[in-house]
């Protein structure tokens, strides 16, 4: 009988002793930190921003890092302007009369065509049309007349094209408006942009495209920095206007100056749609509009003054570098 008391006995502490270890093994793993963290996920890097700097081809990141010397030009020639490929891997750039490609990760280059047919020194701009293959340059002759080329990368003759067949060629952009009675549709298609008299002078409007509502979104009275030559005329005007590629804001240079040949300028501002504060963003007066938006539509980088400044729509600005002509690296 007690030996059969005993061995129930010796049972029951043996299971107690096992639930117990079993009962803190239990506890310890739940209470012990977990092996898999996640981890932060990596920062994404800014994007390349590239640009003409003493005749030589440059880029450099939104936040200022990572600046280098993608191509010089040969000695006795200058880079007269640049596009990047739609995949953003390689740059075109002019110079001496050719078509050269560089390839950003490594600065490789290579022969990408000739520009047969083009008027020698008179380039103006490069731009990538919507194929992807085609370079149009823009040339301006002794009296500032634009004229439009086209060229296949890899060929070495370009051809003339027309107004019509440029616009055919290039991916759609925001007209610019520049005269009473002009308009210019924003790119969602809800509002339209135009510019009427005010008292004596201009001023920008948007209208609604459906119900013809409108607003004043500017007040060029409100600025300063108008020279005494305009001023005396009592009137202040503008010289153009355009949209952002997501229609939340405007930007616009108003007449400040104006030269004794009539060639007028105004620095660069920028206001949200519906109107509301009137940022100034450049401190160099322009002619034009320069601007590129990077493709999130959340920065602006333009050259002011042979500066190459990054500013936001919020009127944050950065100053990069010294150059111009900047362009954003495509994202692909």
């Amino acid at each position: 009988m007690n030996q059969t008391i005993c061995k129930i006995l010796s049972a029951c502490l043996l299971a107690l002793s096992a639930w117990s270890c079993s009962s803190w093994q239990h506890i310890a793993r739940s209470a012990a930190p977990s092996a898999s963290l996640q981890a932060s996920p990596t920062p994404k890097p800014k994007p390349y921003i590239a640009y003409l700097r003493e005749g030589d081809l440059w880029v450099i990141q939104s936040d200022g890092t990572n600046q280098r010397l993608v191509a010089a030009a040969l000695e006795g020639e200058a880079i007269q302007d640049f596009v990047w490929d739609p995949g953003g891997e390689r740059l075109f750039f002019s110079a001496g009369g050719r078509l050269i490609a560089v390839v950003l990760q490594n600065g490789n280059l290579a022969s990408a065509g000739e520009l047969g047919g083009v008027p020698a020194g008179a380039i103006d701009n490069l731009e990538m049309a919507r194929d992807g293959r085609t370079i149009i340059v823009r040339t301006l002759d002794a009296n500032a007349a634009a004229r439009l080329f086209a060229l296949k990368i890899g060929e070495r003759e370009a051809r003339e094209l027309t107004v019509d067949e440029y616009n055919s060629m290039i991916k759609p952009r925001p007209p610019i408006v520049r005269a009473i009675g002009e308009m210019s549709v924003s790119p969602d298609g809800r509002l339209v942009l135009f510019k009427e008299v005010a008292g004596t002078g201009e001023e920008l409007f948007i209208a609604d495209s459906e119900t013809g509502g409108r607003l004043k979104v500017t007040n060029l009275y409100e600025l300063s920095g108008f020279e005494e030559s305009v001023e005396a005329e009592g009137a202040r005007r503008v010289i153009a206007a355009t949209w952002s590629p997501d229609s939340r804001y405007i930007i616009f240079n108003p007449m400040q100056s104006c030269s004794e040949s009539g060639l007028c300028y105004g620095r660069l501002i920028l206001v949200d749609a519906w109107g509301g504060a009137q940022r100034q963003l450049s401190s160099e007066m322009m002619i034009d509009l320069p601007g590129e938006w990077s493709n999130d539509n959340n920065l602006l980088v333009y050259d002011d003054g042979s500066k190459i400044v990054v500013a936001s729509p919020d009127g944050n600005l950065r100053t990069l570098a010294e150059g111009h002509h900047p362009r954003w690296r495509p994202t692909p």
